[in-house]
């Protein structure tokens, strides 16, 4: 049978002469109709590079490829003809791509993104495009699509901007599926769904699939053939089932035993009051409507929740995107505007203005959801962690200061040196700890931590639960810790919120949610976040 696709001996580089990065040595593999390759590895490994490659989307001519060829149905794509590129992009090849906020057009509706491609391949009518933009919604689980047409991606969670990509890629039902991390944005109950939908077009359609993934579990059970790369190369490549169970090469064994474990530590609070105690907390948003923009109803992001975290504790937040969850991290910490009581260190924290709160804020940090949005690209490391002592410990002079900030970098396992660096240097868990660093040279009592570790390689995430579990316990930091990595937070949690729709449906210790669930909703949290590794069938269940 001949390939649909075939990668021969493909190389890519960026540059030439002294300054050549060479991303991707001598990568080969097929995919027949049908049949879905895995390409895993950590971030750098040059993975998502190999994949811009088949639809020639790099950065040409800097990027460029000193060898090799990738044949599609026996047309070799690389220097193809821009005429025949279009034909193939978004038409026989769609990609989902791993940035939905940055890869989906600011300016530009839903509807006019999604029926783009198909006025494009199709030549439907505008009418017809849109009937078959809102099926195309509803496939991949939009509620309220019809309605959302006119909506701009901004105006969407993380999750629900990667069903509007993973339906732009399906639109005109491709032969070539390429999946570039479609699922890391996604909470554990969407991410099966998804998983599931995936498979069940790819049997209908008789679609193949290139699968990028760091997460080991979800290619275990996606794909019939794996190559695991490192370095630009592939290492270890074969039939799934056989790279799992009898790993050959050193980096795959590492892989496999790469990811989140053990469990926090003691964090008993004694009898210590709680550090930060909300009340019944809301966060209502109001819904304008008429002709004089009347408040005709509310979207309640955060209704009626009460929590507390004392000392050394960590709570976990989890719920599916929309839930709230980080909209009560943010109003808890003033950052979101509420009613309720907001109790930290004793102090009500509600109707306080921005000079008696402000001295308050050095206590309570926030580590934000994506590290390279929240540093400042024109900042050094060291003025991006040094920010907050300029603005909370005025009078400490320039030399204590660098040597508060190399402390600090020193502490988070990055070299005091990178201080001089720039964000744009950096791997994604590099800016990570960067990022932690940024929050713990204040010296804070409580950290709230927004998905820190979603974007992150498994082998990267278990790094980062090390680190806040050692910073923990050294520093007696509280935290919230909001994720919808069940993993993770079973990792770090002594006590957990499950949030639905803006409200708390179960909450507990970690042991007594984690073993015994007692709603629907959080079983089949727990039943999709376990059941993708643990469920030995092949099927994705969810």
């Amino acid at each position: 049978m001949t390939a649909l696709l075939r990668v021969k001996d493909l190389h890519v580089s960026f540059g030439r002469g002294p300054a050549e990065v060479k991303a991707v040595r001598g990568v080969s593999f097929e995919i027949e109709k049908g049949e879905t390759v895995a390409l895993v590895g950590e971030s750098g490994s040059g993975k998502s590079v190999t994949a811009l490659s088949v639809m020639q989307l790099l950065p040409y001519p800097r990027a460029h490829h000193p060898q090799g060829g990738i044949l599609y149905k026996g047309e070799d794509l690389v220097g193809a003809p821009e005429g025949v590129l279009r034909g193939v992009r978004g038409g026989e090849i769609g990609m989902i791509f791993q940035e939905p906020l940055t890869s989906l057009n600011p300016l530009h509706s839903v509807e006019k993104q999604i029926s783009e491609t198909l006025l494009l391949h199709k030549r439907l009518t505008p009418r017809r495009a849109r009937d078959r933009v809102v099926e195309l919604l509803e496939l991949v689980g939009m509620e309220g699509a019809s309605g959302r047409l006119g909506d701009l991606p901004h105006q969407f969670s993380g999750g629900q901007r990667q069903r509007i990509m993973i339906a732009t890629a399906l639109a005109n039902e491709p032969d070539l599926l390429i999946a570039d991390e479609p699922t890391t944005a996604l909470d554990v109950t969407i991410q099966a769904q998804i998983l599931k939908l995936l498979k069940g077009l790819q049997d209908k359609l008789h679609m193949a699939m290139l699968f990028i993934t760091h997460d080991l579990g979800i290619a275990r059970h996606m794909a019939d053939r794996t190559c695991v790369m490192t370095e630009g190369e592939v290492v270890e490549h074969g039939p799934t089932a056989e790279v799992f169970s009898a790993p050959q090469h050193p980096y795959t064994k590492k892989l496999l035993g790469a990811e989140p474990k053990g469990y926090p530590g003691d964090g008993d609070g004694g009898d210590a009051p709680p550090l930060i105690e909300g009340t019944d907390v809301k966060v209502w948003y109001p819904v304008r409507g008429g002709l004089l923009r009347r408040t005709v109803d509310h979207v309640k992001a955060v209704d009626g929740i009460s929590v507390s975290v004392k000392p050394g504790r960590t709570l976990g937040v989890v719920g599916e995107s929309g839930s709230g969850k980080s909209t009560l991290g943010r109003a808890l910490l003033r950052l979101e505007k509420s009613q309720g009581s907001i109790v930290f260190a004793g102090t009500e924290l509600q109707g306080l203005g921005f000079k008696r709160i402000r001295p308050l804020r050095s206590d309570m940090q926030m580590v934000f959801q994506d590290p390279f949005g929240s540093l400042s690209p024109r900042l050094s490391v060291g003025q991006i962690v040094g920010e907050g002592l300029e603005v909370h410990a005025p009078k400490m002079d320039r030399e204590a200061r660098d040597r508060e900030i190399a402390s600090t970098l020193e502490e988070v396992g990055l070299d005091s040196a990178d201080r001089h660096r720039y964000p744009h240097e950096f791997s994604g868990g590099q800016r990570q700890r960067i990022s932690i660093a940024r929050a713990l040279v204040l010296k804070p009592r409580l950290i709230v931590l927004d998905e820190p570790t979603s974007a992150l390689d498994m082998s990267v995430q278990a790094q980062i639960v090390d680190l806040l579990r050692d910073l923990q316990e050294r520093h007696g930091l509280a935290y919230l810790f909001i994720s919808h990595d069940l993993k993770v937070v079973r990792a770090l949690s002594h006590d957990v919120v499950v949030m639905k729709d803006g409200r708390v449906v179960e909450q507990g210790p970690a042991d007594a949610v984690f073993e015994a669930p007692k709603t629907p909703y959080t079983k089949a949290l727990m039943a999709a976040a376990f059941d993708i590794e643990a469920d030995e069938s092949g099927v994705v269940r969810g």
